[in-house]
């Protein structure tokens, strides 16, 4: 019979790439995960892991291992929720704009998964604006959204800083001034939109907007073909973007605050798990400590 503790280790390797950091995973000493991956090979008969350097690779026999041994820690999962009820089980609905997907859903997708296998997680994408209103609703039952100081909307849990920046194709030929910069942007609701005109008329930039869209897809494809700039935090740089800030000797912009909003009422244990793992990526990424405070939420 294999051992699942020892499966859990094991995984948390291949996970972190890292026995120490596999360690502070399962709340182990390293010592101990280095015996339990021992004893799995000493049961198995085969070796696991490979030296790499300072690090480690997996095995042939290693890759073999992975997927059963994901499923086996599933079905202890599913045998804890049926019987003991000590696994959470159920279903939580999770708003955010798509802006944020980039460098957010990620990791927030594959940690709560692992940690919480069974519990299903349906994921709607909208500005935020909209996903305050869905939360008021109970349509969603957690959001991810940009903080403000607007007084109209509800009060939300700042959880990170993230630095807004003028995004631009590797193809994009800025016009010769006072020609106006074509822009890609938000609605008029869009703090991103006001904090960039705002930072451009003062700097006494003309503008004009190519394409006004709350779809993050009708906007990137303008941005992507060199025909106008947008606003975005870093992580949705990729591909042929790039950050043109000093390029084009642009206006600095402001730094968002990322928050999170709860539904009303006391909350399911998913969506409080949910939160916490929101919480714990949003700050291992974020550019300037989030220090514990509340905001109200704003369109992005």
């Amino acid at each position: 019979m294999l051992d699942t503790d020892q499966l859990r280790s094991f995984l948390s390797i291949v996970d972190t790439g890292s026995f120490t950091r596999a360690a502070e995973r399962v709340n182990k000493t390293q010592s101990a995960v280095s015996m339990q991956i021992r004893r799995l090979e000493e049961q198995l008969g085969r070796p696991l892991f490979a030296k790499q350097g300072r690090g480690v690779r997996l095995s042939r026999d290693g890759e073999t291992l992975v997927d059963y041994a994901r499923e086996m820690l599933r079905i202890e999962a599913s045998a804890l929720a049926a019987v003991a009820d000590k696994a959470l089980a159920g279903h939580v609905v999770l708003g955010l704009p798509d802006d944020y997907a980039d460098w957010l859903l990620a990791d927030v997708v594959k940690q709560f998964s692992r940690s919480h296998p069974l519990v299903e997680l349906s994921i709607i994408c909208d500005n935020s604006t909209q996903l305050v209103d869905r939360v008021a609703s109970r349509e969603l039952d957690i959001a991810v959204i940009t903080a403000s100081d607007d007084e109209r909307v509800p009060q939300v849990e700042v959880i990170a800083r993230r630095r807004l920046r003028w995004i631009g194709s590797r193809r994009f030929c800025p016009p010769e001034r006072p020609q106006p910069l074509p822009l890609a942007l938000d609605g008029p609701s869009c703090c991103w939109r006001r904090a960039a005109v705002g930072a451009l008329n003062k700097a006494g930039i003309a503008h004009r907007l190519v394409v006004v869209s709350r779809s993050r897809a009708a906007i990137m494809p303008i941005v992507e073909a060199g025909l106008a700039l947008a606003v975005l935090p870093p992580g949705a740089v990729h591909g042929d973007l790039r950050i043109v800030d000093s390029d084009y000797d642009l206006p600095s912009l402001p730094d968002i605050e990322v928050g999170v909003l709860m539904k009303p009422g006391a909350p399911s244990r998913e969506a409080r798990a949910l939160a916490n793992v929101i919480r714990l990526v949003a700050a291992s990424q974020s550019e300037t400590p989030a220090y514990p405070q509340t905001r109200a939420a704003a369109a992005s």
